[in-house]
């Protein structure tokens, strides 16, 4: 999983916080230096579930996530479930391979050695090729960016990802499917995003949009012929039925530096509760579980499972504004091919009753 790492393991963090000046122009003091408590996520972390983790930006063999995304998109793939606690993830028994080419906030502020880098195209590719390199069966990508509209007829021009590209290629040629998030950017004018565009054009890999709570497009997913499916990622609700719920930190004690310059202080990453995210980070890795899942009952070619999941995804209408089994499968740019659906794919192929 290529994300902002993720809360893997228990740590005492003993860092030196910046200061920094906020967009307003408001000053921030630095903090120097502090300890700091960090926290496994106990719905994530069973023995032997984390496999060959790998930090691209404190290039460090131990990814912690200073975010929360991270963890949040990990806890849908694989958090959990029958406990009577919280919240499930859809593929509960699968191992996690985090891998960080991502910075949040924190990590500027600690000082990471790399945070230039963080999510440049060959910090992702490098990820890419590590995961793949290590025994990675899939990979999610809750990552993005805006670019060019005809990456695929001219890879080589500005904005474009050809190193990603690349990366994506020799991990699906190497059996790994990919699951990319397709943007969050409808409201912003729906400009292209790159990352899934290459999505499109390789077998094996696939784009996925946003639908909210009554399977409508959720508002801020982007769409484009490159989409290829969706799949929850909250939206169109209540404040409490609106969201993704999975466990991660707490962001009233981590998110501090959203607070007055007054009240800056160090975060904890020790407080964790369930927490509401929308996006297609979020629908993302609902798919990325889906594909464990008929992984794990023996269709392994990245190529079939794409083929799978399409195949047997629920119709969605883009005049209608929903998704419902008795609508004619069409593919659109709102949906892709249809919002997946677990039950129908291994039904569909005989691998469940």
């Amino acid at each position: 999983m290529l994300d902002t790492g993720v809360a893997y393991t228990d740590a005492t963090l003993n860092v030196n916080v910046r200061g920094f000046k906020d967009d307003s122009g408001n000053q921030y003091p630095a903090l120097g230096d502090v300890t700091i408590p960090y926290a496994a996520a106990s719905q994530l972390v069973t023995p032997g579930r984390f496999v060959f983790p790998r930090d691209f930006v404190w290039d460090t063999t131990t990814p912690l996530d200073y975010d929360g995304h991270g963890t949040h998109v990990s806890g849908t793939i694989g958090q959990l479930t029958n406990d009577g606690i919280g919240t499930a993830g859809v593929a509960f028994n699968v191992k996690l391979m985090p891998v960080k080419v991502i910075c949040g906030t924190w990590d500027i502020l600690f000082g990471a050695p790399d945070a230039d880098q963080c999510g440049t195209d060959e910090t992702v590719a490098q990820g890419i090729r590590y995961a793949a390199d290590n025994g990675a069966k899939i990979i999610n990508m809750s990552i993005g960016r805006d670019g060019p509209a005809n990456c695929g007829a001219s890879p080589d021009q500005a904005g474009c990802a050809p190193a990603i590209e690349a990366a994506i290629r020799y991990a699906v040629g190497k059996g790994v499917f990919i699951v990319i998030a397709a943007g969050n950017s409808f409201l912003d004018g729906n400009p292209p995003q790159v990352l899934p565009e290459i999505a499109s054009r390789v077998q094996g890999a696939v784009s996925v949009a946003a639908v909210g709570v009554d399977s409508s497009h959720a508002e801020y997913s982007t769409t484009g012929s490159y989409v290829e499916l969706a799949a929850p990622g909250g939206g169109g609700g209540s404040a409490n039925n609106g969201y993704v719920w999975q466990q991660t930190f707490n962001s009233n004690f981590t998110d501090t530096y959203l607070q007055p310059p007054s009240e800056f202080g160090p975060p904890r990453f020790d407080v964790l509760v369930y927490m509401g995210y929308t996006g297609t980070s979020m629908a993302t890795p609902h798919v990325a579980g889906v594909a464990a899942m008929l992984m794990q009952q023996g269709i392994t070619d990245p190529a079939a499972i794409e083929a799978a999941l399409e195949r047997f995804a629920t119709p969605c209408s883009v005049s209608l504004n929903k998704c419902e089994a008795s609508l004619t499968p069409n593919r659109n740019d709102t949906f892709g091919f249809g919002l997946v659906e677990a039950r129908n794919t291994l039904r569909g192929l005989g691998l469940a009753k």
